[in-house]
């Protein structure tokens, strides 16, 4: 924390001279916010623009020290960017509220019961229905992704995420075009179909159909071009 100047709270302080004097005190509490979900360097800025309302805001007159003051603004400006980008589904701003004044009071009513107060013991701390608790503490499912290639600990099959999502079955795009070509085929001759037998199934050349067959490798060529241009017609009609 930075050593506090003489002039803290002399009239000549300006805003501008308390935000750069108390920079690190802004870090500082930036630092104690940390966590993976968010970028520190985020949390940093929120905590300078915090630094920065609390010096535009601070009266010297008061007599208190400008540290004590802006320690309350910089650290609620953490928590409001903590809260307001911690959601994964943003559950309904009465939702958020009342799941921060539970977490409040859960605490307090863990001290006086000597154990970990039920719904039903918090909802009329809180004012509200037992209903409401459980739904406003659901939200918490809300902060947090559970990312594709990620498994689940309490689950047997230990596969990521995404690899047990369901996909599209490649056989019912095959079926498709099978079908598709068999309307397509239908009505051709058949030495058309040797034609096709010879290159696709047995997979000849040009040259080997042709010696096959006792045509020259230049009316195999025309043949194959002009039957698969109809048979790619016919499937596309």
């Amino acid at each position: 924390m930075p050593r506090p100047l003489a002039e803290d709270s002399g009239p000549s302080m300006t805003a501008g001279k308390l935000v750069i004097e108390y920079l690190g005190l802004a870090d500082a509490l930036a630092r104690r916010y940390r966590s993976s979900r968010h970028d520190p360097e985020d949390l940093r800025q929120v905590a300078r623009l915090g630094l920065l309302k609390a010096a535009r805001r601070y009266q010297q007159p008061l007599g208190h020290g400008f540290a004590q003051y802006a320690v309350p603004t910089i650290t609620g400006e953490l928590k409001r960017y903590i809260r307001d980008q911690s959601w994964v589904v943003r559950p309904p701003r009465s939702l958020q509220e009342l799941r921060m004044r539970l977490n409040a009071l859960r605490q307090q009513l863990a001290q006086e019961l000597g154990h970990e107060p039920t719904a039903a013991e918090l909802a009329p701390a809180a004012g509200v229905t037992a209903s409401e608790v459980l739904e406003a503490e659901a939200t918490a499912s809300s902060m947090v992704g559970r990312p594709l290639d990620g498994g689940e600990a309490d689950e047997s099959d230990r596969r990521p995420v995404g690899e047990r999502l369901g996909r599209d079955d490649p056989g019912f795009e095959q079926v498709d075009d099978a079908c598709s070509l068999a309307g397509a085929l239908a009505g051709i001759t058949e030495a058309e179909r040797l034609l096709l037998r010879l290159r696709f199934a047995e997979e000849m050349t040009q040259e080997q159909i042709a010696r096959e067959l006792g045509v020259s490798q230049m009316q195999v060529s025309r043949l194959l071009r002009r039957l698969i241009t109809r048979l790619r017609e016919r499937m596309r009609a």
